[in-house]
């Protein structure tokens, strides 16, 4: 564990739910919302693990704490998280490494559908989904007989293919996670560790991913369960949450598999430029 500890002045906040927003919305900065986790980060703010506290207690914020050293020091893994919230369902999976090869899916509703590839933060190639594409047409028609011509046109091209987004570049939709895919970046944001006064309780052995696991619970305005390996060091496998009619599944898997991020061929790549109106304004998304 590196001891890097958040920045924010939420002390007393429940830890286990703070870094499980951290994840998501580092995983799916630009696909998810983060819906004010800003100001739920925390840090360590003193007290001991060795003061008089129920077993379960002990032992449920002992292997908290060694479970996210271990994900903070990992050099990849597969992130996927699901939520629903009052903006509909939107979902990520990305394998990353950390020298930033990437590889995944996104889903954050209509028009903001696809798959992505980073290799070496160099380049990044994004593919929309043909039901994506479908629905820029559809939204673009109900705009104007004008936008959507010029619509028709933009996806026809992108149909099937991967946009080439050079470093840095844009793509003019805040759907994709085109900034997502730096593991550094999201173990940065994970909070320290536990407070004085989190309360995480460790439950029995149970079975979840076609795996042993331990819940390790923690209760507030909702509850957040985090399901880590129970044999062997206590990897995060798993974690799921419910407050004020929000949902969140995240699921972790691939610890230290190597990313597999090849660029596709030419012929099934677009450069971005092409579809972007970099000469008229405009680009493929905006209808």
């Amino acid at each position: 564990m590196d001891g890097r500890t958040g920045t924010g002045t939420g002390t007393g906040r429940r830890w286990v739910r703070a870094a499980a927003l951290s994840l998501a919305v580092g995983a799916v900065a630009g696909a998810l919302t983060s819906c004010g986790t800003n100001d739920r980060t925390v840090s360590y703010s003193g007290g001991t693990l060795e003061k008089v506290t129920p077993e379960n207690e002990r032992r449920g914020k002992e292997i908290s704490v060694e479970a996210m050293g271990l994900f903070k020091d990992v050099g990849s893994l597969r992130l996927a998280v699901d939520r629903t919230s009052a903006r509909g369902r939107q979902k990520v999976s990305l394998h990353m490494d950390r020298d930033s090869n990437c590889t995944g899916t996104f889903d954050a509703g209509p028009t903001q559908r696809g798959d992505l590839i980073m290799i070496e933060g160099r380049a990044t190639y994004v593919r929309f989904s043909d039901r994506s594409l479908q629905e820029i047409r559809e939204l673009a028609t109900r705009r104007g007989p004008e936008i959507a011509a010029r619509a028709r046109e933009r996806t026809a091209l992108a149909r099937g293919k991967y946009l080439k987004i050079p470093t840095g570049g844009a793509v003019g939709s805040p759907a994709m996670p085109v900034d997502s895919c730096d593991l550094d970046k999201i173990t940065r944001r994970m909070p320290g560790g536990p407070g004085p006064d989190d309360v995480i309780k460790a439950q029995g052995p149970t079975r979840r991913y076609g795996e042993d696991v331990i819940p390790l619970v923690e209760h507030g305005n909702g509850e957040t369960t985090v399901y880590v390996a129970a044999h062997g060091k206590p990897y995060v496998l798993g974690l799921e949450a419910e407050e004020n009619g929000e949902t969140m599944r995240m699921r972790m898997s691939d610890y230290d598999e190597p990313v597999e991020a090849v660029a596709p061929a030419a012929a099934q790549t677009i450069d971005i430029s092409e579809v972007s109106g970099s000469t008229g304004g405009g680009s493929l998304f905006e209808v």
